[in-house]
């Protein structure tokens, strides 16, 4: 067993992560370090770069030790698929694979974004995830009661990360390799988008043009400092702003 050692801002640990396993990494330890977090990956074989044999602790197995099932918002508890730990009373388990890239529902943005989800859905809601990655918003949607919850991205190999994680909770996915300018007007009435302020700010006349008339949009991927172009670009009532750190999530009704 081989480790690397990487040093990266808080910010930029989810893209180095995904690289990682997509590099094939077996497990990856996080230590926080001051304004920094350090990350240890573990491999089977040795790759090109700074790397230093490791014999003395099964990665695979560890990872999977720490990495614990967790209560998000008010009504969820997001659990790796070997966990058995009970859900608790009241609160819905939402089953993923957080050893596949594209999201592992830890990041903030997307906590923030089930807890919004879990205010504005109402039964039979019709729910579009733009950018659906590891598809646990979509997921989170269906558990709630969204009639159905349809996931887009661009890149098709996320589309697999997220069919799986639909098929460990039981649930049919509904997927597609699409952008937000391919959907029809009007088609959802809650639409979800948990991407950046830049790719938000791009797709925004896509984004209100899809969501039906009163339908509520939610969005989420930016900081507090992007916050003020979000709301400005995005016009809506009722808004509720969602924080985690510096991280923001903004729900808003259409008018």
């Amino acid at each position: 067993m081989y480790s690397i050692r990487i040093a990266c801002s808080r910010e930029e640990v989810d893209r180095v992560s995904g690289e990682l396993w997509e590099a094939g990494t077996v497990g990856i330890r996080e230590i926080e370090d001051g304004d920094r977090v350090v990350l240890i990956a573990s491999f089977e074989n040795a790759q090109p770069g700074s790397w230093e044999e490791d014999e003395s602790v099964d990665w695979a197995a560890k990872f999977k030790q720490e990495w614990k099932a967790r209560a998000v918002g008010g009504r969820m508890f997001l659990a790796p698929y070997w966990s058995d730990e009970p859900t608790p009373a009241g609160r819905i388990r939402l089953i993923h694979n957080p050893s596949r890239a594209l999201g592992t529902g830890e990041h903030p943005c997307t906590q923030l974004v089930l807890a919004a989800l879990e205010q504005s859905m109402r039964p039979g809601c019709r729910v579009l995830d733009v950018g659906t990655g590891s598809g646990i918003l979509a997921i989170g949607a269906l558990r709630l009661g969204a009639e159905s919850a349809i996931g887009v991205d661009l890149d098709e190999s996320a589309l697999g990360v997220a069919r799986e994680n639909h098929e460990l909770n039981g649930l049919a996915a509904r997927l597609a390799v699409a952008s937000a300018d391919c959907l029809a007007d009007g088609c959802a009435d809650i639409t979800v988008a948990n991407i950046s302020a830049t790719v938000l700010l791009f797709l925004g006349d896509d984004l209100l043009r899809i969501t039906a008339a009163r339908g509520r949009l939610i969005l989420s991927g930016f900081t507090e400092p992007e916050l003020k172009a979000i709301e400005e670009n995005f016009p809506g009532v009722d808004a509720q702003v969602f924080e985690s750190g510096e991280w923001r999530c903004i729900s808003l009704r259409l008018s």
